[in-house]
């Protein structure tokens, strides 16, 4: 009989029992519901996380989708650039508008430091340089790749050479600039501030403001004194400077401007009526020289024949002379000296023998003598034709010469209208002009179309200028619109920061939205002004700037010259790089074709990989990551 167990021993035996039972059911729980997880997730697709190009795309279309919200301000505005700060301040007419982060050109990718204009605008645009890469709200500095568009800002220079802008500010701001307003880029930036010059133009006053001006005059020396003040402030010259230039007694004015115009025009619509009036008149005249031409072609032509057939008459005979004058030396070698010993009918008969061959020779001689002169005679005539050949070819050639020089100065003229023209049809947009210690030149450009470009006085032209960039923001008096408002910019490339740069790291995204940075000092006015008091402007320019000036026109004076790489493409203002940069990418990297892919893993799931359009670096690390799959058989984990 066993022993009886005790109640803690049989208590024991029913836990380990129980234990063991629910072991056994939840490991058949837990297979169950693998095999349910299994199912499912062979009957359910398979979806792939959206990448991040889609993302960003799709951001970038939601963000383009908002209605824009622009930000007040007055017009022109002043955009400047800070590669130290990170930074974007906007100011206007009337001072600061706002500020924003942005990110600028990574290394190796530097954005280059310069004054640029805003040369094209476009919502949504996609580039053909940087694989279809999205960038919304682009307005463009460069023909070579630099814009300012909206994009993701880390908080550092993380860009391929554009100024990233915040997406939403990119989209409000898109909708305050215009075209050929200007863009700073440097590593720091100075806040404009007023400035109050006599080389800074002024427009032309109206005759109907003039006039009561002229009226007021009573005595010549005031005459003079308002004719120097009107030479300085209206034609950027000092006072010393404008009393040197010959004073004609009467104030220039829009009218009188306008009539001087109307006079070029009418000069260039002659010129080029008397040039194509010369180009006719030329092909008359070398129509004439052919038709002369070819006349003394065809008589050269005869009397050569003629020429030639005397000559060969003159040379028979000649031939026949001879002929006679041997037969008549046998004739008379037939006579002998001693005639006593020779019959006398004998000798008779030799003697009427030589008297014969004498007479054919005399005929002989005289046919030469007239077939000479006859042959003379034509070749005379055909060197007199051939020499009316040549006068005829040298007519022709100078008929050609003269159609030649009247198309040039056609083509010359029409050129030089048609630049007219479309100056007189960029007369409302605003003028830029810019000084060059490096050239020693002035240029002036409106509507992106290059004016003039003459020689400046600077001087200590061995010491460079400053680079500084003066803008026209508004007129003193609308009423009269005459005088100009200008703000001076100075522009640096010094690379030193000049203050601390704002750190994004560990803030959040309200912080980092919140956070201003310190606003840019203000240009120094007195060193502006110093600069310009080294430069002459020559009379016929700012005569041609006084009729043209208006709020948004600009000044640029800088040790450097234009960007020749940049500026050599149409449709562009002044570009100045400090110093000039070569574009790297000079044609649109290809696009990839799409890749579609198909692999299995061990437990024989097939995945699929649709078109990728991702950047080199992460299609090149996802392809030899998936060719080292199928070398080794695959991952190894496995599914249960």
């Amino acid at each position: 009989m066993a022993p009886r167990r005790s109640f803690k021993e049989k208590l024991r035996g029913f836990t380990v029992l129980f234990t063991s039972s629910q072991y056994a059911r939840a490991k058949a729980n837990m297979l169950r519901l693998s095999g349910a997880a299994l199912a499912i997730a062979l009957l359910s697709p398979v979806v792939a996380p959206e990448p991040a190009e889609a993302q960003s795309e799709r951001r970038s279309k939601q963000q383009v989708s908002r209605p824009a919200q622009p930000i007040s301000a007055e017009a022109p505005l002043l955009s400047l650039v800070s590669l130290n700060q990170q930074r974007m301040f906007v100011y206007d007419a009337n001072g600061f508008v706002v500020q924003t982060r942005v990110s600028s050109g990574r290394t190796g990718h530097e954005t280059p430091k310069g004054i640029y204009s805003i040369l094209e605008k476009k919502v949504d645009h996609t580039s053909n340089i940087y694989l279809d890469a999205k960038m919304p709200h682009m307005q463009r500095l460069t023909m070579t790749g630099i814009a300012l568009h909206g994009g993701v800002i880390p908080g550092y220079a993380a860009s391929g050479g554009c100024v990233r802008l915040p997406f939403d500010f990119a989209r409000r701001f898109f909708s305050m600039t215009d075209l050929g307003q200007r863009v700073v880029i440097a590593p720091d930036v100075h806040a404009p501030v007023q400035l109050e010059h006599s080389l800074l133009f002024a427009a032309l006053p109206s005759a109907a403001a003039s006039a009561p001006e002229r009226r007021a005059e009573s005595t010549g020396d005031k005459a003079r004194r308002i004719g120097s003040d009107v030479a300085e402030t209206l034609l950027g010259v000092t006072s010393a400077h404008a009393a040197t230039e010959p004073q004609a007694g009467a104030v220039r004015t829009q009218e009188s401007a306008a009539e001087a115009r109307r006079a070029e025009r009418t000069r260039l619509a002659d010129a080029v009526a008397a040039a194509e009036d010369r180009v006719s008149k030329g092909g008359e005249k070398q129509k004439a020289a052919q038709a002369t031409l070819s006349e003394a072609r065809t008589a050269a032509q005869s009397t050569a024949t003629a020429s030639s057939r005397a000559a060969r008459a003159a040379s028979k005979a000649e031939a026949t002379l001879k002929t006679a004058e041997r037969t008549l030396k046998r004739a008379s070698s037939r006579i002998p000296k001693d005639t006593s010993k020779m019959r006398s009918d004998r000798l008779d008969a030799l003697r009427q023998q030589e008297a014969a061959e004498r007479e054919r020779v005399a005929k002989a001689a005289e046919e030469v003598r007239v077939t000479g002169e006859a042959a003379k005679s034509a070749a005379d005539a055909a060197e007199a034709a051939k020499q009316a050949v040549a006068e005829a070819q040298e007519a022709v050639k100078a008929a050609r010469d003269e159609i030649k020089d009247a198309g040039v100065a056609e083509k010359d003229t029409k050129k030089a209208l048609a630049a007219f023209d479309r100056q007189e049809q960029n007369r409302a947009l605003p003028v830029s002009v810019f000084v060059s210690s490096a050239t020693g030149t002035v240029s002036v450009r409106q509507g992106n179309e290059e004016v003039l470009t003459v020689e400046a006085t600077i001087e200590n032209p061995d010491v460079p200028l400053e680079t500084f960039m003066f803008t026209a923001v508004k007129w003193k008096d609308e009423s009269a619109q005459t005088e100009l408002v200008w703000h001076a910019t100075e522009v640096t490339d010094d690379e030193n920061a000049m203050f601390a740069s704002v750190s994004d790291e560990g803030s959040s995204r309200r912080n980092r939205q919140a956070q201003s940075a310190p606003l840019p000092p203000e240009t120094d006015a007195d060193k502006a002004a110093r600069t310009l008091d080294r430069i002459k402007i020559p009379r016929e320019v700012s005569d041609r700037i006084a009729e043209v000036v208006k709020p948004g026109s600009v000044l640029i004076v800088s040790s450097y010259d234009v960007s020749r790489s940049e500026m050599k493409y149409p449709g562009t203002d002044f570009i100045v790089q400090m110093p000039e940069v070569v574009a790297k990418i000079t044609k649109p990297t290809p696009r990839p074709s799409p890749r579609e892919e198909y692999y299995a893993d061990e437990g024989g799931f097939f995945f699929f990989n649709g078109p990728s359009y991702s950047n080199s670096y992460y299609r090149d690390r996802d392809r030899d990551r998936d060719r080292r799959k199928r070398r080794t058989g695959g991952s190894k984990s496995f599914f249960w």
